[in-house]
């Protein structure tokens, strides 16, 4: 009986937490996943020449590496809706 309430408790806040990060990212658009630091900043530094605001989500990952030196962390970049094309555009620019 027990495990069922646990199992029941999980559940509940697998659902909670996916009807939050739906409310708060509502008007965001996820335009891009970068995977490592050198990605995720070339990426962020595009978006911050063009002045385009975004919100950056880390996934929650075990960290199974097998190559210590790689850094393989998941950064979901978001942009506000109504400036996806802007954000797309900045981002298909070569610097």
């Amino acid at each position: 009986m027990e495990i069922y309430i646990a199992i029941g408790l999980i559940a509940l806040v697998i659902i909670l937490t996916s009807i939050i990060r739906t409310f708060l990212y509502r008007n965001w658009k996820l335009i891009y996943t970068a995977f490592g630091n050198e990605e995720y900043f070339r990426i962020i530094a595009k978006l911050k020449t063009e002045g385009i605001k975004y919100k950056t989500v880390t996934p929650y990952s075990f960290d199974n590496r097998t190559n210590q030196f790689k850094d393989n962390t998941q950064y979901d970049i978001y942009v506000k809706k109504e400036e996806e094309h802007l954000a797309v555009k900045s981002l298909q620019k070569r610097n």
